[in-house]
This record gives C-alpha cells, sequence and structure tokens, in this order.
C-alpha cells in the first residue's frame, strides 16, 4: 500500500512539474497581446531599433517579473526580426530595378 502511495505522489510531482514547464514556455494569444504592456513595448522598440539600423538591445531590466521579462523579449524579437526582413525585401527589391 505504501508503494501505490508513493507512486502516485511521484506520478502527481512529475505531472506537475510537466506542466509548470509547459506553460512557462507558451507563446502569447491574442488576448494577451492586446493587454500585455511588456510585449507591447518590446514590439515598439525592437520595430525602432531596427528601423533605425541599431542592433539588437534587449533591456528587460526595465521589467520586475520574469513573465514580464519573458513577454518583452518575446515582442522585442518578433518585431525586430519582422521589421529587418521588411527592410531586408525592399532592399531587394530596389536592387533589382
Amino acid at each position: 500500500m505504501k508503494k501505490l502511495a508513493l507512486s502516485a505522489l511521484a506520478l502527481f510531482v512529475l505531472t506537475a512539474s510537466a506542466m509548470t514547464v509547459h506553460n512557462a514556455t507558451r507563446r502569447l494569444s491574442t488576448a494577451d497581446v492586446v493587454t500585455n504592456a511588456p510585449y507591447r513595448d518590446g514590439l515598439y522598440l525592437g520595430k525602432l531599433a531596427a528601423e533605425q539600423g541599431d542592433d539588437a538591445h534587449i533591456a528587460t531590466a526595465r521589467w520586475a517579473r520574469s513573465k514580464d521579462r519573458n513577454s518583452f523579449a518575446q515582442g522585442y524579437w518578433q518585431s525586430y526580426n519582422a521589421a529587418l526582413a521588411s527592410r531586408s525585401a525592399e532592399l531587394n527589391e530596389a536592387g533589382e530595378k
């Protein structure tokens, strides 16, 4: 009986750990983006840096919670890479003309 209870407890702990890790790495949904200030801030600053030709510099220290820092970084990288890709496409089109 003790082995069964111990096995059940171990299974519960492993499942809870796996769910915690999975939830921490999930992407933001559309509803999260609309109401998530760190993410929107990252989008803005990433786009601004890429448009100015600056290197990527993610200033996550401006946010206190790790969840906010991760949201900021996700937004920053998304818009920075999108702006660079757009800029590169424009340069390629201009070079072909």
